[in-house]
């Protein structure tokens, strides 16, 4: 009896062990297959971040590296999304130069830029209504001009005062974020607007502006970045390489079928056709990785910044960069 029971146990043992066994090479092998989500902060823009589809190339990709596509937005500018970046909730985003460079004031924010494409530079700058008067960067003496602070808008303006040989002290800076500034510049209550994208088309479409200093005539450098959080690209760094291919091949797609991709920013922005057509040509510029030309011409831009006050101390743009084709 004795021996049957020993016997009895010891079958009984076995079978334990081998369905733990089981148990836990299913759980390894559930997390092995689990996708690794990339969460995107998408802004109200017409970049390919914001109007990759599900099925397309950026989805495609990341599928087929072991991913999924999660977006969250759609932030009205770079500033709320990087906070949203720096609290973790996201982990790839996209802005300007300039709004980057005044987030990487103080050291607290967490992220690279990994690419780029270059700025609008018929679709950023500063618009007014024709009674206003304004024809040239010289004459945007003694009037009201709304920016954003730290950013586009208050960076166009400095470069738009320095071509009409005027001083900051000669206009009115009024500081409003793009959301107020829009209302403030439609009941003017503004005589002028430094502004970019969405809010520009809105401007121009909508409220009868012109665009009476676009980027191009200042010589504004303030390209299109994408930033991803430092902790993601440590852990994900082909996941970053494959968003790089992914939207290079998304802005070839739109630009293949612009009246879907019209479809698309209305979607994202509701916004009429005309508004979302303004904005097409400038956003599907190819993506460029991140060389050692670009990073001195961006400190560059970084420098200049902070001698005109935009930011209140020296940034180090350099060492936030990656060139994404060492991420394969």
């Amino acid at each position: 009896m004795r021996k049957i029971s020993l016997h009895l146990l010891l079958v009984i043992l076995l079978v334990t062990l081998s369905a733990c066994g089981k148990a836990g090479q299913a759980k390894q092998a559930s997390a092995e297959n689990e996708a690794v989500p990339v969460r995107l902060g998408i802004l109200r823009s017409a970049q390919p971040l914001s109007l990759s589809e599900e099925g397309g190339p950026l989805y495609k990709r990341l599928e087929a590296a072991g991913a999924s596509i999660e977006k969250t937005g759609g932030f009205a500018a770079m500033s709320p999304a990087i906070e949203a970046l720096n609290a973790g909730s996201i982990d790839i985003t996209i802005g300007s130069i300039t709004a980057a460079i005044s987030a990487l004031v103080g050291g607290s924010s967490e992220f690279t830029i990994f690419t780029k494409q270059p700025g609008d530079q018929d679709n950023q700058g500063i618009v007014a209504k024709p009674e206003a008067g304004i024809k040239g960067p010289s004459d945007l003496r003694g009037k009201k001009i709304a920016v954003n602070r730290g950013g586009t808008g208050e960076y166009l303006l400095y470069k738009a005062l320095e071509k009409g040989g005027l001083d900051a002290s000669e206009v009115e800076i009024v500081y409003l974020p793009p959301t107020e500034a829009g209302p403030a510049f439609e009941s003017g209550q503004v005589d002028a607007w430094a502004t970019w994208g969405s809010f520009t088309a809105v401007a121009l479409v909508d409220f009868g502006a012109e665009l009476v200093i676009s980027a191009g005539d200042i010589e504004s450098e303030n390209d299109t970045v994408y930033i991803v959080r430092n902790g993601f690209l440590k852990e994900h760094p082909e996941l970053v390489h494959e968003v790089f291919e992914g939207l290079n091949e998304e802005s070839a797609l739109l630009s293949r079928d612009a009246d879907h991709t019209v479809q698309l920013i209305q979607d994202i922005q509701g916004v009429s056709e005309a508004v979302a057509r303004q904005q097409l040509e400038g956003s599907l510029y190819p993506f460029d990785p991140i060389d050692d030309t670009v990073r001195q011409r961006w400190q560059a831009v970084a420098d200049y910044m902070f001698e005109k006050g935009i930011i209140p101390n020296e940034v180090d743009v350099l060492s936030n960069t990656v060139d994404v084709r060492t991420l394969k």
